[in-house]
């Protein structure tokens, strides 16, 4: 008896296995699905959590863990490029490896942006000369 493909990749997920896909056709849906997906369920909670916000400093906590989501994304991707490498994929290697500098990258703007939350100290107007 064959499994509904629904059911199917829910029963590999449970097993820890996930779906590969071998055409471009195939992973360009899938990319796209994932866009599609996550701009569709995660852009309202977004906004209604970005507009709660009262003040800069509000901004701090979410600034600081999603930079250290990023970063240890970017430390992943260092370890995958590695292995890549000594597998012989120098592509996907190069790929990895880009894709890690841009990480680390985003979490250098991060943090310029958690410290922008900090509020300027106040210049007395006979010092601001």
């Amino acid at each position: 008896m064959k499994l509904p493909a629904k059911l199917a990749a829910l029963v590999a997920r449970r097993q820890g296995k996930v779906r590969a896909y071998e055409t471009t056709e195939d992973v360009t849906r899938l990319l796209d699905g994932q866009v599609d997906r996550l701009r569709l369920e995660r852009t309202y909670f977004h906004l209604a959590r970005a507009a709660s916000l009262s003040s800069t400093l509000a901004y701090q906590p979410g600034l600081v863990e999603m930079r250290g989501e990023i970063y240890d994304g970017a430390v992943y991707l260092e370890a995958l490029a590695t292995v890549a490498m000594s597998l012989g994929e120098s592509t996907l290697a190069g790929e990895l490896a880009e894709a890690s500098e841009l990480a680390h990258e985003l979490t250098a703007r991060l943090a310029a942006a958690t410290h922008a939350t900090v509020p300027a100290p106040a210049v007395p107007a006979i010092d601001a000369v």
